[in-house]
């Protein structure tokens, strides 16, 4: 019940320079038109799915979408609505099918292999769970599919995703996920503020690893997420491609396997120019995770990386708690390999080495805690050497930078981080081309050895 309470997480919102969110934090009043309430047959041997399609269209502007309190909602295909000025009221609890056979079917079965279970798009969406802990759950059932994984796998295949929000103008809060598949949240759009959300995807005792169990990819302009509560085996929050003006606060953040708090992965489609502009991440909460934050671009990327801040975090038992990688290794996946790090030298797995994602105007302040010494890591590595390996890294590094040249970051600034080993050995840094020239107020000497603040 412990890790329930965190959905309660407080702390004041910091104002940022980044962003200021437009968003209605105030209780919202339902909405003046009609209710359409959703019709659930009770067995998960029929599809509540038609019932939510029929209200959606009933209800498709200016309405209200009640999933009734307590009733259990049995989603055995995909829906997709356009709601316009509408509220969803999840009262009830909703489940995916639980047959995996069934579900890669309609995976496989899709244009481009890509499902999201629960697909809204539309402007001034208010979607909205409840803090009542007995209902109102979303139930993904994913811990059959991580214990399907095979030896060396990482994540079988044909797998959908939760659900998007391709919204505008759009308000979503007191969300409650349990065991999701994988890839739980995604938000396109613009204008879209969230609040208090709970995701349980930690594996049982002995249980398979969770792969791909990002709690928010986040593609979208003018957002605020604050007060969440994230347990998975990848990244908590990660801003990819198209991510602007992007605020993420008052969070914890556990494992084993979580991956913090993240920028990309950026530049893997070589041709394609990636941009994350104007970032704040503050009063974060990590614990057990191979990362604290992390910005990972691929070699050869193009793209720009501009005005990010990872604020006030609170580290506990974390292998790598600031890192970053021009040369991102992609698990399990023969298209992306890069194969050794910059900071190794070695091939690169037959990408082009002729560009790099830029990354300016990066600020690490005030952080404490302390580095997983002992047993670093998850169980997630299905290669070997794993694919989270830093050479010459040995439990003490608080601090990994590898940029791909001199001129590919600049900008940065480090701040009071007071992160030490659990061993109370001195605080380590594994630091490439983070040049001095490019970097006037970088607060810190970019090495490989102990960590000197200037």
């Amino acid at each position: 019940m412990l890790a329930l309470t965190l959905l309660a997480l407080a702390g004041p919102l910091a104002a940022s320079a980044a962003y200021t969110p437009q968003g209605r934090s105030a209780e919202l009043a339902s909405r003046a038109g009609q209710t359409c309430t959703i019709q659930s047959s009770g067995s998960n041997s029929t599809d509540d799915s038609p019932a939510f399609r029929d209200a959606a269209k009933q209800c498709a502007n200016g309405g209200t979408l009640l999933f009734q309190e307590g009733v259990d909602y049995y989603f055995n295909t995909p829906v997709n609505a356009t709601l316009n000025t509408v509220d969803i009221q999840l009262k009830g609890n909703i489940h995916l099918p639980q047959n995996v056979t069934y579900v890669q079917g309609i995976v496989n079965g899709s244009t481009g292999g890509n499902v999201w279970w629960i697909n809204l798009t539309g402007d001034n969406l208010n979607f909205t769970g409840t803090t009542n802990l007995s209902t109102g759950w979303v139930y993904g059932y994913g811990q059959q599919w991580w214990d399907a994984n095979p030896k060396n796998g990482s994540g079988i295949a044909s797998r959908p995703h939760l659900w998007r929000f391709n919204v505008t103008n759009s308000y979503i809060s007191n969300i409650k996920i349990r065991k999701p598949i994988a890839w739980v949240t995604t938000l396109n759009g613009h204008d879209i503020e969230v609040n208090n959300v709970f995701v349980d995807a930690a594996t049982t005792p002995g249980g398979g690893f969770p792969f791909n169990t990002d709690g928010f990819d986040v593609a979208a302009k003018n957002v605020k997420i604050n007060d969440f509560t994230i347990f998975n085996g990848d990244d908590a929050v990660t801003i990819n491609n198209g991510g602007e003006n992007v605020t993420v606060t008052n969070g914890f953040i556990g494992g084993p396997g979580c991956h913090g708090t993240s920028i990309g992965s950026l530049g893997q489609a070589q041709g394609v120019y990636n941009t994350v502009k104007n970032i704040w991440f503050e009063n974060i909460k990590v614990h057990g995770c191979v990362y604290g934050s992390r910005i990972k671009t691929y070699l050869g990327g193009q793209g720009i990386v501009q005005n990010v801040t990872f604020a006030n975090y609170d580290v506990s038992n974390t292998t790598f708690p600031i890192y970053l990688t021009q040369n991102y290794f992609n698990q399990g996946s023969s298209q992306t390999q890069n194969g050794a790090g910059v900071q190794e030298g070695g091939n690169f797995g037959g990408r082009v080495d002729n560009s790099s994602v830029i990354i300016e105007d990066v600020t690490y302040k005030n952080w404490k805690g302390d580095i997983n010494t002992y047993q670093p890591g998850d169980r997630s590595c299905v290669t070997d050497p794993c694919w989270y390996d830093v050479p010459g890294s040995d439990g003490t590094q608080a601090i990994v930078i590898g940029c791909s040249n001199s001129t590919a970051c600049s900008n940065f600034e480090f701040q009071n981080i007071q992160v030490i080993p659990q061993s109370y050995a001195e605080t380590k840094i594994n630091c490439t081309n983070l040049e001095q020239a490019s970097n006037p107020n970088l607060g810190i000497v970019c090495t490989n050895g102990t960590l000197v603040s200037t």
